[in-house]
This record gives structure tokens, sequence and C-alpha cells, in this order.
């Protein structure tokens, strides 16, 4: 009886391990807004106000003329990307999640499927808090945004730049590495731009 208690405690204790791994990643990788609110409307003149990486003027001569309206097309469709991407990440994470759940409290599971589930949902939150370091730490080196993918020991970098330098490159894997554990030749880094 008292191995069930544990079991259980240990079980719960998970499970508040990975809800806090994952409102981490979403408190710490959310900086991103949302497309609609990054419009801006003029109630001076209609069709005035312009969107140029990010930033807002009031006073329509003052807009950046350098900026062609392809580039800020790419800016934006690179934003839409990363917040797909964390999206799409996320809703697989919460669906392996639940089928996880789903084997721990099923009655007709044996001991060694729910250990199984047990460690893979703690495999699961510890990714979870490892990309959420590595993307928050690529951005404090100065890259505008970036997103992670940790799995069966490889990781993938998405990273929103003009062109990366070798040193740059090195300062992801180190990152990375440092983060993970993850061998370099493990590493890929993907350019968005």
């Amino acid at each position: 009886m008292k191995s069930i208690g544990k079991r259980q405690l240990v079980l719960a204790t998970l499970v508040v391990a990975l809800g806090a791994a994952v409102y981490l990643n979403w408190q710490f990788s959310d900086d991103s807004r949302l497309l609609v609110t990054d419009t801006v409307t003029s109630e001076k003149e209609l069709g005035t106000a312009q969107l140029v990486s990010g930033t807002v003027s009031e006073d329509p001569e003052q807009v950046n003329a350098e900026e062609e309206p392809e580039t800020v097309a790419a800016n934006a469709e690179a934003d839409a990307y990363f917040t797909e991407a964390r999206l799409s990440r996320q809703k697989a994470r919460d669906s392996a999640v639940e089928i996880l759940e789903g084997v721990m409290e099923s009655a007709e599971s044996d001991e060694a499927a729910k250990k199984e589930a047990v460690e893979k949902a703690a495999v699961i939150a510890e990714n979870v808090v490892q990309e959420s370091n590595i993307e928050n730490l690529i951005k404090a080196k100065g890259f505008a945004d970036c997103v992670a993918f940790l799995e069966n020991g490889e990781c993938s970098v998405v990273v929103k730049t003009d062109g990366l330098l070798p040193n740059e490159a090195i300062a992801i894997k180190d990152i990375i590495g440092g983060q993970s554990g993850v061998a370099y030749d493990k590493i890929k880094i993907v350019e968005a731009k």
C-alpha cells in the first residue's frame, strides 16, 4: 500500500514539474507580440501607419525610407514562422503529455509501462526547460529571435539573422552544448531571414 502512495507522490511531483516547466517556457519565450497588435491605424489619415521593424512612427516623413516593402514582408514572415513553430511544438508536447498521463492513470497499464511513461514525462519536462534556456541565451547574444528543438540527443535551432558568422555559430553551439550536453556534431543551425 505504501509503494502505491510513493508512486502517486512521484507521479504528482513529475506532473507538477512538467506543468511548471511548460509555464516557464511559455513565460520566458513569449516575447513576441500578437500579429494583430503589430498593425497600427492612424485616426488622422487612413493608410499612413506603417510597420517597420516593429516600430511605429507618428509622422509619415520619419518612417525609415531605406526599408523596402520586401524586407518588411520578410520580417513579418519570419516572425510568423517563429510564432507558428513555438505553437506547433507546444501542441505536440501537450499531446504527448496527455498520452503519457493516460498511460499513468490507466488501471490496465502494467508497472513497467507506467514507469516508462513517468521517465518520458521527465524527459519532456527537461527538454522544455533546456529549450527555453537555449532560446533565452541565444537571444541574449543579440539575435532577434530563435526557436530550439531538442529530441533524441540532437538539437536543431532556427535563428533569425541576416547572415550567420562562423564565430556566432560557435557561440550558439557552445550555448546548446552547455545547456543540454548535445555533441557539436548533433547540432543543426538553420538561418531564418
